[in-house]
């Protein structure tokens, strides 16, 4: 046997160096096994170059986990089984982006909404609110998939949803707000259920902008779904919709509104959209508004309970009050960095019986588990009508 096999391997110390007997030795003559002179200099070339990789192992920073609970996914900690369902409460069903259910895993946007129909009477679900970006790339193939998904819910769970920024396809799109949203989820499809109210009157047959209206726990809803950093004008017919309904709770939703990192309203910018549109013409300026400017106009009116929203991963709630005092209630979900493009998670608002107290709660109905997270299982109240 060669009197290489028998030499020990080249001990690193933790300094990096190598053990020098056993570096000498190979340069020996006679040492080496009958290799020819290009795959000596190989063998050499990497003892040398090993305590410099070894070196910079050791002193590379350990990858850094996000700390901060909102930017955790659900499936971080979770029991098995659905959640209880509330005897004499109802519930609101939220589905987070579904982008990447519509691109990837049809089955998975398939199955949350077969859920949501088979529980209707089960958990008193009495509307569903998808918070946008139903597509990631605003392809026939993707509305096709959510088009089909949501026909599930026809006759048994009323619904709305508004587009996000990936349901433009691009920043000319987001900036003109172009959007074949109401092309694949049509007005017929609204009117035909019991809650829809009406449109945005400037776009007639489009539902971008949309409202229902519903009884439940002993008081009347309002929902508006609003487009992705709604139009001035849009907000101006919030306003006014809002305003013609006195007597009812307001429920806003939109794509974009709260950050779960910070907890505070987003700064949006026009490049959002995602894609490789050419740079929009200087007659088409971006009419678009901020979170901020939403607030504004619903912090007025003393009905508004909650303006829930999407977007960016994961989730976060915040508490605000009104001008007129009353508190509003204010939320982000999405779950569309989860394995499997959000791994079917939906958020159920249980409202007790009290009609104020809603108990929060996230579940999956593709893997039958909920998520005992504290900031995806918690209890908040909503402001009471008048008060």
């Amino acid at each position: 046997m060669p009197e290489f096999s028998k030499q020990k391997k080249p001990v690193i110390s933790r300094s990096g160096s190598l053990c020098s007997d056993a570096f000498q030795n190979l340069c020996k003559p006679g040492r080496w096994p009958p290799f020819g002179l290009a795959m000596r200099f190989r063998i050499l070339l990497s003892l040398l170059l090993l305590p410099s990789l070894v070196s910079a192992e050791e002193k590379a920073p350990a990858a850094k986990v996000p700390t901060l609970p909102a930017l955790q996914p659900a499936s971080v900690r979770m029991t098995a089984g659905a959640p209880e369902a509330v005897p004499g409460g109802f519930t609101i069903a939220i589905m987070p982006d579904t982008q990447f259910y519509a691109q990837l895993h049809p089955e998975i946007f398939h199955k949350q909404t077969q859920w949501i129909a088979d529980n209707a009477a089960r958990y008193s679900i009495r509307f569903m609110i998808q918070v946008g970006d139903v597509t990631e790339t605003s392809a026939d193939a993707e509305w096709i998939v959510a088009r089909d998904a949501f026909k599930r819910l026809e006759g048994k769970v009323p619904w709305a949803s508004a587009p996000g920024n990936h349901d433009y396809g691009g920043k000319l799109q987001v900036n003109t707000h172009r959007t074949p949203f109401s092309v694949w989820l049509p007005l017929p499809m609204f009117q035909a259920m019991p809650t829809f109210g009406g449109s945005y009157e400037q776009q007639n047959g489009k539902v971008d902008n949309h409202w229902h209206q519903f009884e439940a726990g002993g008081r009347k809803w309002l929902v508006i779904g609003l487009e992705f950093a709604p139009r001035a004008d849009v907000l101006r017919w919030t306003n006014e919709v809002i305003a013609s309904h006195p007597q009812h709770s307001v429920i806003l939703f939109t794509h974009a509104y709260l950050d779960p990192k910070t907890n505070q309203r987003l700064k949006l910018s026009a490049s959002l959209g995602k894609g490789q549109s050419p740079a929009p013409a200087p007659t088409e300026k971006p009419d678009l508004t901020q979170p901020e400017d939403l607030w504004q106009m619903a912090s007025k009116h003393p009905n508004v309970a909650m303006i829930l929203s999407g977007h960016a991963c994961y989730t976060n709630h915040r508490t605000s009050k009104a001008q007129g005092g009353q508190l509003v209630q204010e939320m982000v979900v999405d779950y569309q960095k989860d394995v499997n493009g959000g791994n079917g998670w939906l958020r159920l608002l249980q409202i007790l019986p009290d009609g104020k107290t809603v108990r929060c709660q996230d579940y999956s109905p593709l893997i039958d588990q909920r998520c005992t997270m504290p900031d995806r299982t918690f209890d908040f109240e909503l402001a009471m009508p008048g008060a």
